[in-house]
Formats: C-alpha cells, sequence, structure tokens
C-alpha cells in the first residue's frame, strides 16, 4: 500500500465540486429527536424542509431519532403492517433547480442507508426523484427489507416505442442481469443520478455502478421536482417495519459525479484514528485496509468549505485552522467505501 500525506489548504476550498450547485445535504444532526411532520396530510411543513404524506399514517411514522454516536440522528420510517400502504417523507427543491447555473443539468443525489436486520416484512424503502409535475418517478432506489435485494427504478420505454406501455420499471443492478443483495445491519451508501437532457438514469452502489436511458414522462417535465423517502407495503404482508436513512446530499452537476470514485464495497471505511477531535488547526486521518481518494469538509448547512481529490493515500492532514468554532461534517471517499464523520472545530 502506498503511503504519503495529503494537505487540504483554503485554496482547495472548491476543487473537487468547482462545478456543483449544492442543494442541500442533510445530515439531521440539528433536528429534534421525535415526529419531524406536523400532519400526514402532505400540506404542513415539517423539521428539516419535510413534508409527511401517507393515507393509513400518522406522524409518528416518520421520526428523527438518535442513532449510533457515529451516524448522529437519522430518519427512521415506520410502513405498515398490513398488505397496503405506501408513506411519503418529501422535500422540495423546485426553486433551486430552477436557479441553477446553466449547463447544471445533471441531478446527483446521494444517501446512506441502514440495510435492518432479518425480518418477513413485504415493506420496501425507496428513494424516488419526482418529475415537476408530480407524475413521474424519473428515477430511483428500491431496497426489498426482507430479500435484502437492491432494484433500480426509472420511467422506461421498454421496446422504444413497440407494444410494451412507458411506464415506471424496475431494474437488477448486477452484472449480466444478477440481484444486488445487501448485507443485513449495515449503513451503505447508494448513489442515483438523472440527466434531464439525455433522460439517462445511473445507480452506483456496493458491486454496482450502471445505468438506462430513460423514457420521456407523458405529462409533466423532465425537470426534477422533490427526493422522496418511501415506504411500500407489498402482498401478503403482515409486519411492520422500520428503515433509517441519512447523510442526503442533493446536487446540480454538468455531468454524473456519484460517490467520487467507481469502485468501492460499503459505506464504511475501516479507520486507525481521526484525531485530534476536536481539532484547533490540523486534522490527521490514518487508514487500515484502505486508501484516500478525496476529502470534502461541509458546515452544517452542508456548504462544501474545503475538497480535494487525490489516490492511494493511507493517511492525511487536514487544515482547519482558518475555519470559524463549530460542528462539521467530514466525507471520506474511499476505495473500501464512503464515511461521514463528524468533527468539533475548536
Amino acid at each position: 500500500m502506498k503511503k504519503s500525506l495529503l494537505y487540504l489548504c483554503t485554496a482547495l476550498g472548491a476543487f473537487s465540486f468547482a462545478n456543483a450547485q449544492e442543494f442541500f445535504y442533510d445530515n439531521y444532526n440539528t433536528l429534534t429527536v421525535g415526529n419531524i411532520g406536523t400532519d400526514v396530510a402532505g400540506t404542513g411543513l415539517g423539521q428539516g424542509g419535510y413534508y409527511t404524506f401517507g393515507t393509513g399514517a400518522a406522524n409518528t411514522n416518520f421520526q428523527i431519532v438518535a442513532d449510533t454516536p457515529t451516524q448522529g440522528n437519522v430518519i427512521q420510517m415506520t410502513g405498515s403492517a398490513t398488505a397496503t400502504g405506501t408513506w411519503f417523507l418529501f422535500k422540495n427543491f423546485s426553486a433551486a433547480w430552477a436557479a441553477r447555473t446553466s449547463g447544471n443539468n445533471v441531478l446527483n443525489l446521494e444517501f446512506d442507508i441502514f440495510t435492518g436486520a432479518a425480518t418477513t416484512s413485504k415493506n420496501t424503502a425507496r428513494v424516488y426523484i419526482i418529475n415537476s409535475d408530480g407524475s413521474t418517478v424519473l428515477g430511483g432506489l428500491s431496497f426489498n427489507l426482507e430479500t435484502k435485494a437492491l432494484s433500480g427504478i426509472a420511467y422506461y420505454d421498454p421496446n422504444n416505442g413497440g407494444v410494451n406501455p412507458l411506464g415506471t420499471y424496475s431494474f437488477n443492478l448486477g452484472a449480466a442481469n444478477a440481484v444486488v443483495n445487501l448485507t443485513a445491519s449495515s449503513w451503505v451508501r447508494l448513489g442515483l443520478s438523472y440527466n434531464t437532457v439525455t433522460r439517462e438514469v445511473v445507480w452506483k452502489g456496493p458491486g454496482f455502478y450502471v445505468g438506462v436511458t430513460g423514457a420521456t414522462p407523458a405529462t409533466g417535465t423532465t425537470a426534477p421536482r422533490e427526493v422522496d423517502y418511501l415506504h411500500t407495503a407489498g402482498t401478503g404482508n403482515t409486519v411492520s417495519a422500520t428503515s433509517k436513512f441519512d447523510n442526503l446530499m442533493v446536487r446540480a452537476n454538468a455531468t454524473e459525479n456519484l460517490l467520487g470514485n467507481s469502485s468501492f464495497n460499503s459505506t464504511t471505511a475501516v479507520f486507525s484514528n481521526i484525531y485530534p477531535n476536536p481539532v484547533t488547526d490540523f486534522a490527521s486521518i490514518s487508514l487500515i485496509d484502505a486508501t484516500i481518494n478525496a476529502i470534502t469538509i461541509m458546515d452544517i448547512n452542508g456548504r462544501v468549505v474545503k475538497s480535494g481529490n487525490s489516490n492511494e493515500l493511507a493517511s492525511a492532514k487536514i487544515d482547519l485552522s482558518d475555519l470559524t468554532a463549530g460542528i462539521y461534517i467530514m466525507k471520506i471517499e474511499t476505495d473500501k467505501g464512503v464515511s461521514t464523520e463528524k468533527i468539533i472545530k475548536k
């Protein structure tokens, strides 16, 4: 393993995301543990700018909960215990999309999902990009909580104008159309991208990096309006289930730019140490059996304050002396995965 040292200084502040427009980065640590929404009609604005909706749902089905110290606060959704019920937690970014820089026509979305323990529940946990009039799922990911299978979702023309109808289709993400199964009881970081010009949907995660060209929506436009967390019940379901989400990042780019590197295995790299924390000037990172590809420092509002790219680094030293005191999020992209850590600047 090659070992060298990476220094990130103020001059590198926009190095890896120079052309990106960050719409939001939600790690939920500043939100209050408890109900997210004020109603389940999709009309009352809840914590963090989210709305909640679902026939048969209750406010308690959408929660901010305290997870592990490393993960911090996360979203927890509890699904139906019957065969019916699709419940939504969504956030609108249409104004930010309309005001984006010309040429940034690709929506890149990343999030962490907790795969959960074994269950017999038929619920699926999903993340969708919805178009401007709410008529079409432009792209998405669906996770089966019972089988741990992950699928891609896209609005698609299966026959390019043939006899099969346009519609929302599910796609296996593995090589040769194989099913991708995620490891139980693990946090996994996933990426989803939608190109509003070419209509290409890209899915990226452990063991897969694939895409498909979607169809033109029958109504509305290809412009995205919102990101939705969903819980859907399934045929024969009699058991409720929960899912957890964290570290949602939504940005506009000129190109697909998911997860920073093209191959990885999980959301968490193995760290030997991040020190000191709290930090006054320099923070040092050293990894075991992993190498650093990129580091991004964000404030609690999701604004990128420092970032830099490199290759095959086993250690890094980051100059934070110019930052004001407070809590920051360090996103570390490695050859083994992506880890998000909380650091305190004194």
